[in-house]
């Protein structure tokens, strides 16, 4: 088995001062990644802990190793200011918040960034020094974006994993960040990024697009001649291990001594502002006052581990909390009864066990949460004697994968009032139902399924895509290959899909211009007298352009991208898409002319069932900006909808899902040669025409025109050459065919009728 490199911010355990004393460190990585269970070798890399020198790592080493620990550590020594800088300065003040949804909170400074770089460029050189060449490097959260690409730059042949254990925010919000460039091009270094929920693969992709200009497949980005992959992980827990320890003796001694006598609602999380806990508390205030009827029967137990005691907004958001505590007590409270017991510290793990145990309900109220794992491990610990219920905040991960809690959005307060409600006069009855069926996920879904689910990924090996396809000469000699291989199973007929604009044609500083020229128009119509070929013109422009291009030449065409198609034997156009476009076409041309009235120089091109957005002739840094946000909106707008849109050489189009280049193509093939009998040839310059490639794939070649990455067989080195390409191709079959007779020399007029 390869041997997992875990890379996170820090090792998982704590020194005490005098550096005698370890303590496993908390906190939902650490949590998960304990649970994760292997027989391979396992090596965590991480700044090293308070307290610990260089020289007091040999012999501590032996200890752990000593130890039952299953894992292998290697410290990064960091000098502290640099790590106070890195960790508090960038991690903390300006990355948590703002992926958070705090922006408000970010305080960025040039010289925080310059220790985030640092420190990472120490933790990839440490990694590239210790790598051996089969290890899979799994890099964890923020606080180490820029780890893949310095690491990929060192030691390209790793296979390097990353994986986010926090919310990944809107494109709007992630594009405050000034240094967001830098983040989404390291992270597109990696073999493969994981995510606890699509949203934030979503948002993620979204990011690329506007920032980078980079498409994505959804599940994958192709990036130059690479490939990086994307997927949702769902992180989970070592449900076994919490299972048994919260059946053991101590648990259960702890759970009786705890026991209330009333309703109890637990809240376990860490003093961050990002957990709620003063929405919590004000909808436990709501409650009260909407519901008296349970006062002195319900109560709250908070259990605010602190976090950053010595920094100001936490100090403050601890008084705020304490201050919220006291006023809440001090206007319900009785003699017989406290509503809120408050509990500023860290708690045991057997005392949260029975704390999980005894309280009838868990309030989750974040306002946003990459997963909670506090609610995962609540249900995992519940005796279903005495089922409880979780209400989980829609803004945090676990929403996605725990299927029957109680869903609540924290800022709602009356309605979490309500919810809690609901909770507390719930039957027992369909307690159970609910426990149960989450319960039997995470027996089936557990921390090692998650971590082994995504290094099974990561151990794939995405073929990297070439720069781009053999790039051809025009010559007879260069061009015998390919006469050999479309010929060699003795076809009775070649037929020649040939794109318009880029590759019959030069693109042009505006559509309108790119038209035949007389001398063009004479040579398509040279090609027309082989008896072999049937040659068509498949493009994007509609059916008045091509006919008046094409008058009186004998082609068969495809206009908007396959949507109707040119009978030359019977003069007509043929309609190929019956769905309405009036579901999507109005709502597309309203955004597409908003865009176009703001672009200096940019046009709308209205096709039957298309529309094309122009902007060759725009101020390129702006249109390519406003690109990117036509194409984010456009898939916003029109989600569900039978369309999709297409990003080509400075236009953008919008086109019914049924208008595709390879779609026709196979159902011409399909059509006029059921029996295989023929040969194909397709030619093409930019993305629709990829659709093209792959359809004539195993039926004959394809040519990209210009250079780039392309599913095409080869390639010709510029727009100019393909006429000359054409001319010597086909007058090279020719020459075989008058003594080899290898294809059909006459054709009845119906051979050429298009079949539907």
């Amino acid at each position: 088995m390869a041997r997992w490199i875990t890379v996170a911010n820090r090792l998982p355990f704590s020194l005490s001062s005098d550096g005698n004393k370890v303590t496993q460190s908390s906190g939902g990585l650490v949590s998960a990644l304990s649970g994760v269970k292997t027989k391979g070798e396992r090596l965590w890399v991480g700044t090293a802990p308070d307290h610990l020198t260089p020289q007091a790592w040999p012999q501590l080493q032996k200890t752990l190793s000593a130890g039952s620990n299953t894992w292998e550590y290697h410290p990064v020594f960091t000098p502290k200011d640099l790590y106070d800088s890195y960790y508090n300065g960038l991690c903390n003040d300006v990355l948590w918040p703002l992926l958070h949804y705090q922006p408000e909170l970010v305080a960025f400074d040039m010289k925080h960034w310059k220790s985030y770089v640092e420190v990472n460029e120490r933790i990839a050189r440490e990694i590239a020094e210790i790598a051996r060449p089969d290890d899979l490097v799994w890099v964890h959260d923020f606080h180490l974006f820029l780890v893949p690409k310095i690491l990929k730059s060192l030691r390209p042949e790793l296979r390097i994993g990353f994986f986010l254990h926090v919310p990944f925010p809107s494109s709007e919000l992630f594009r405050q960040l000034p240094v967001r460039e830098e983040i989404l091009d390291s992270l597109l270094a990696s073999d493969l990024v994981g995510f606890h929920d699509y949203a934030y693969l979503q948002h993620f992709c979204s990011s690329t697009l506007r920032l980078l200009g980079i498409e994505s497949q959804f599940l994958s980005i192709r990036r130059g001649n690479r490939t990086t992959r994307l997927g949702v992980f769902p992180v989970s827990i070592d449900t076994d291990h919490f299972v048994k320890r919260s059946k053991e003796s101590k648990v259960k001694t702890l759970s009786k001594e705890m026991a209330k006598p009333h309703f109890q609602f637990l809240g376990v999380d860490r003093l961050d502002y990002m957990k709620g806990l003063d929405l919590k508390l004000k909808a436990f205030r709501t409650l009260l006052h909407r519901f008296p009827q349970y006062r002195e029967k319900v109560s709250l137990l908070q259990v605010a581990v602190p976090t950053r005691q010595g920094v100001p907004v936490y100090m403050e958001l601890a008084r705020e909390t304490a201050r919220l505590v006291g006023e809440i007590n001090g206007e319900f409270s009785t003699p017989n009864w406290t509503p809120i017991q408050y509990i500023h510290a860290s708690v045991t793990f057997d005392q949260m066990l029975a704390l999980y145990r005894t309280s009838d309900a868990l309030l989750v109220s974040s306002k946003r949460d990459g997963m909670n794992l506090v609610a995962l491990e609540f249900i995992a610990s519940q005796d279903t004697d005495r089922p409880g219920v979780v209400l989980l905040s829609e803004f945090a991960g676990a929403i996605s994968t725990l299927s029957h809690t109680i869903p609540v959005n924290p800022w709602d307060l009356e309605d979490t009032a309500r919810k809690m409600q609901l909770a507390m006069e719930m039957p027992k009855q369909e307690k159970v139902a609910r426990l149960e069926t989450m319960q039997n996920y995470l027996k089936k879904y557990t921390a090692t399924n998650w971590a082994e689910t995504f290094i099974a990924e990561l151990e794939k090996q995405e073929p990297e895509l070439s720069e781009g396809p053999p790039i051809i000469a025009v010559d007879h000699q260069a061009l015998k290959p390919i006469v050999d291989r479309l010929m060699e199973t003795a076809p009775s007929r070649l037929t020649l899909f040939l794109d318009y604009d880029g590759t019959l044609v030069p693109i042009e500083s505006s559509p309108e211009l790119a038209v035949l020229t007389p001398e063009l128009r004479k040579k398509i119509r040279g090609l027309c007298r082989y008896p072999w070929l049937d040659l068509v013109i498949i493009s994007g422009r509609d059916s008045r352009f091509l006919d008046k291009q094409f008058e009186e030449i004998p082609v068969i065409m495809a206009a908007e991208h396959g949507a109707k198609a040119f009978d030359p034997t019977t003069g007509r156009w043929q309609r190929r898409i019956h769905r309405s476009r009036s579901i999507w076409y109005p709502t597309a041309l309203k955004i597409i002319s908003d865009y176009a009235a703001r672009v200096p120089y940019s046009q709308v091109e209205k096709k039957h069932f298309a529309i094309a957005w122009h902007y060759r002739q725009s101020p390129q840094d702006y249109a390519e900006l406003q690109s990117r946000k036509l194409a984010q909106e456009l898939e916003l707008g029109l989600a569900n909808l039978p369309v999709s849109i297409l990003r080509g050489k400075k236009v953008i189009e919008v086109r019914a899902v049924e208008a595709d280049k390879g779609v026709f193509a196979s159902d011409y093939m399909g059509n006029q040669d059921p029996d295989h009998s023929s040969v194909a040839l397709a030619l093409g310059d930019d993305r629709t025409d990829e659709d093209l490639f792959h359809a004539v794939k195993g039926r004959g070649l394809s040519v990209r025109v210009g250079s780039g990455p392309s599913s095409a067989d080869f390639a010709l080195g510029s727009q100019t050459q393909v006429v000359d390409f054409l001319l010597n191709l086909t007058a090279m079959i020719d020459s075989r065919l008058r003594p080899q007779r290898q294809f059909r020399t006459s054709v009845a007029p119906s051979d050429f009728t298009l079949k539907h």
